[in-house]
């Protein structure tokens, strides 16, 4: 199968195209040429502004891919989604693939996730299936200029679409949305013991190793479902803060201070009023990735952190 990676030099890109690869497939990678990965050299560029790749006639329709993944670099919109549903029309690509996030669920959105205010319950059961409510509007934090709700709901044209919703993605890149766990190991690079535990280090927002990403977008070409389907993306299991700390303790011999803060009071990268937690059934049962095990997949994070600790240093106060 011919596919087309939209955005496809970013970690997630990175993560996808190997599975891709091995499932067989000639995969082209269509974008600005900003940033070119030397682990994807071998791989058919198309290089342009994202308007002028997938204008009529231009560049991606005229690859003719099968199908077509999207990560909507630079932000999801449904105008990015309306642009892409019309080119997978007209190249006639059977199938697009896009990832969206666990941030559409109204439950993220009670927790305070994106800037959206806290409530002081939360109304949706635990852990989110894939039907569970969305949020209603854009986040504060975002507002239209990424809105994933807005674009699955415009991607929902195509005929047959496979909407991946990963967690907060970890993985060994210099990219700030994927260094979450630097917060822990950056504190213990500085000599920081004390260690303030909001809500008593109870807090869970669900994780997802990248390459389990990667496996999800090569699964979903090959079983997603006909039709609009959604499948929740993240480990089988995961750590609370709290937990984390203590498996970076143990990971690098380290001992913390701990100091009990009101939930509110910290400002960790799992920092939200109410646990946040998908089920991943789908993820497991009909798209048949196996995911590694959260801990060694969390202990390969933390050592690839401390060893790239000077650069991950420098990278995060740029």
């Amino acid at each position: 199968m011919r596919v087309l990676f939209l955005g496809g030099t970013g970690p997630v890109g990175q993560a996808g195209v190997p599975h891709l690869l091995a499932a067989g497939h000639e995969v082209a990678v269509a974008h600005s040429g900003a940033h070119e990965p030397e682990a994807l050299a071998a791989l058919h560029h198309l290089h342009g502004s994202r308007d002028e790749l997938l204008a009529p006639a231009g560049p991606a329709e005229l690859w003719r891919p099968d199908a077509i993944v999207d990560t909507f670099a630079g932000g999801a919109t449904a105008a990015k989604a309306r642009t892409t549903a019309a080119l997978a029309a007209r190249a006639g690509a059977s199938h697009v693939v896009v990832v969206s996030s666990v941030d559409v669920y109204r439950h993220s959105a009670d927790a305070g996730v994106d800037g959206n205010p806290p409530t002081a319950l939360a109304r949706d059961r635990l852990p989110l299936r894939e039907d569970a409510p969305r949020r209603s509007g854009p986040s504060p934090g975002s507002g239209t200029a990424h809105d994933n709700v807005a674009m699955e709901d415009a991607i929902g044209g195509a005929p047959h679409v496979t909407i991946l919703r990963p967690g907060a993605i970890y993985g060994p890149h210099l990219h700030r949305h994927l260094l979450r766990e630097w917060y822990l190991v950056g504190r213990m690079a500085r000599g920081e013991r004390r260690l303030p535990l909001p809500a008593g280090g109870t807090q869970l927002f669900h994780r997802v190793a990248l390459d389990t990403v990667g496996r999800a977008i090569a699964a979903a070409l090959a079983r997603g479902p006909r039709g609009v389907w959604a499948a929740n993306v993240g480990d089988p299991q995961d750590f609370t803060f709290g937990g984390l700390a203590s498996l970076v303790a143990a990971r690098l011999d380290w001992r913390w201070e701990p100091e009990d803060v009101a939930w509110d009071a910290g400002d960790h990268p799992w920092n939200v009023r109410h646990p946040v937690l998908m089920d991943t059934s789908r993820l497991r049962d009909v798209l048949g990735v196996v995911a590694p095990d959260g801990q060694s997949a969390t202990q390969a994070q933390i050592d690839w952190l401390w060893e790239h600790r000077r650069a991950v240093a420098d990278f995060t106060a740029a």
